[in-house]
């Protein structure tokens, strides 16, 4: 507050003719009020800009001219009224100055610099931004998923549990839901929102916030938490003092910080995470170095380089910086002019119907990572997918998606789905499910209750499948999946996946699910269950108990599984 105070008042008033002139004495009381109402107050307080030099140019490179051309008017109008009490003396004086054509120079030159700075400059640098993405292209698939660790619970979901327990807190009425953030606690995932103050008079009642709320992502059943902390007092709601940007602000002065999130340790410890970075050009293009984690009770903070984080921390990058990486990436690997005529590899970053930027979560490796997809522009065919890793800002690009149908379109088939329902599909996340890609996607009601899983075939938007748990939707899908094989060439794309074994027939049996009708196979020696579709398996109708069949199957490390490929042994087909 005090540094723009003193900026201003040096720019207001000492780089001013009429004080240099000594005139206008009530005009520099004015000046004075304005630099401590707007740069004190605006700058300084409320908007907390970096102290850094160039937040001081692209401050006074709009202001300064605007003071100096109301001062050299004042002064003007000063002389003009000296010139009809004394016109002898006016005119000597004018003739000696040309300070207010000199001075209104100035101004243009600044102010037209101001310009430059804010819209031209910034479109010349755009190469560099794409630069910053420092993206890892890969035409590979990501890595085969855990389903057992697959969330349940979608976001709205989360949220309308949630908003329910607050009404059981001491003092609810002060109170509201913070933002809800997908986050490791252990091995398990969770919901987990700060509670926040409603507004100034709520937060001056209070005095301090009672903890946060926890939502498993897993377990639908398992009802809400609230996770009682006695007392915080450090929040992006709270006000003055107490307000958590203003805090790290002050300690922090020079760093370009942008918010993160709300984070407890292993422990339920309440931390806040705040990045900070830099620009690579002026103003433009921010690169993130590191966080800085904040004890939302004490108001301590460590600062720390990304590579340095603490294992609790999940995300350091926040959900906006992942957003403009991928805006970068989509728009200006050719640059700023290629946007307006050429328009070579111009891609369009998905926007999520839930309002998401991008959508958090947690890969095989455990890690947290930022997702969304590319598409070509007006249609729904992806021509990729991004990973950013919220922990070390690392950004995969996934390439090898011919074929794919985006996020919002693997939606579309599953509100068309239960369009007499009225339920619709949210929160898509695109998983390599047994060796091919898919969306998983909660289906949720009005409300936002929990009714459905669904899962839909990236690559063919028809094999839609669904169930009541987690559990019933995956085995939906493997009759879907197995269904879908047109021939015995249909083996998966993914040999990593793919096993082999040869047996002994030793029962079979059918199934029929949604008018499909699957043989099931055991053979002696495996507990596995393979079925097998007769429309795709031609020989497979013609199998007898004791027959030796050598099978291909994607493994899935489940007790049910498809069959890809057959061979019966014993008839050599």
């Amino acid at each position: 507050m005090f540094f723009w105070f003193v900026v201003f008042t040096i720019a207001f008033l000492l780089l001013t003719p009429t004080l240099w002139m000594r005139r206008h004495y009530g005009w520099q009381a004015i000046k004075l009020l304005l630099a401590f109402v707007y740069g004190g107050i605006f700058v300084g307080y409320l908007w907390l800009v970096d102290q850094t030099a160039s937040a001081v140019i692209m401050q006074l490179a709009f202001l300064y001219p605007i003071a100096l051309t109301l001062d050299l008017t004042m002064l003007m109008m000063g002389s003009a009224a000296t010139g009809k009490r004394r016109p002898k003396e006016a005119s000597q004086r004018a003739n000696r100055s040309s300070l207010p054509t000199l001075g209104f120079s100035v101004a243009g030159i600044l102010f037209a610099a101001w310009i430059v700075l804010v819209a031209v400059y910034p479109l010349f640098v755009k190469d560099d931004l794409y630069d910053i993405v420092k993206a890892q292209e890969t035409s590979e698939k990501i890595a085969a998923t855990d389903i057992q660790h697959i969330p349940t619970v979608p976001k709205e979901t989360a949220e309308y549990v949630a908003d329910k327990l607050i009404g059981g807190i001491p003092k609810a009425s002060y109170y509201q839901l913070g933002e809800l953030t997908r986050q490791k606690i252990g091995a398990e995932e969770f919901w987990l929102a700060p509670i926040e103050y409603k507004g100034f008079f709520e937060s001056w009642n209070a005095k301090s916030l009672p903890g946060f709320i926890k939502v498993s992502a897993e377990d639908k059943d398992r009802p809400a938490e609230f996770v009682d902390q006695e007392s915080f007092t450090y929040s992006p709601s709270a006000y003055f003092g107490d307000d958590l940007m203003r805090k790290v602000r002050s300690q922090y002065p020079k760093d370009i910080l942008r918010f993160a999130g709300f984070e407890p340790d292993e422990n339920e410890k309440p931390y806040w995470i705040v990045s900070y970075g830099h620009y690579k050009n002026f103003r433009n293009g921010f690169v993130l170095d590191g966080a800085i984690i904040v004890d939302a009770r004490t108001g301590e903070m460590t600062k720390y380089k990304l590579s340095d984080l603490p294992p609790f921390v999940d995300f350091a990058v926040p959900p906006s910086v992942a957003f403009d990486y991928n805006q970068w990436h989509a728009k200006y690997k050719h640059g700023w002019w290629n946007t307006l005529f050429g328009k070579k590899d111009i891609y369009e970053v998905t926007e999520w119907n839930t309002g998401e930027e991008v959508i958090g979560l947690f890969g095989p490796d455990k890690q947290m990572y930022w997702f969304t997809d590319h598409t070509t522009r007006g249609t729904n065919s992806m021509v990729g997918y991004t990973l950013m890793n919220g922990r070390t800002g690392e950004y995969t690009y996934y390439t090898g998606t011919k074929g794919m149908s985006d996020g919002k379109a693997a939606i579309e088939a599953v509100n068309n789905t239960f369009l007499k329902d009225a339920w619709t599909g949210t929160n898509s996340i695109l998983y390599n499910i047994y060796g091919e890609e898919a969306w998983y996607i909660p289906v949720i009601d009005t409300k936002g209750v929990l009714r459905k899983i669904a899962i839909v075939n990236a690559r063919n938007t028809q094999i839609v499948a669904y169930g009541d748990s987690k559990l019933n939707a995956f085995n939906s899908y493997k009759v879907r999946m197995a269904a879908s094989k047109s021939n015995t060439n249909d083996a998966p794309t993914n040999a990593a996946d793919s096993k082999q074994i040869t047996g002994k027939v030793l029962r079979l049996g059918e199934m029929t699910v949604e008018n499909i009708t699957l043989i099931q196979i055991l053979l002696e020696g495996s507990d596995k269950i393979f079925m097998a579709n007769p429309q795709a398996i031609v020989y497979a109708p013609f199998m007898k108990e004791g027959d030796t069949v050598r099978i291909t199957y994607t493994d899935t490390e489940e007790q049910i599984v498809s069959v890809d490929q057959l061979y019966n042994v014993t008839i050599g087909k």
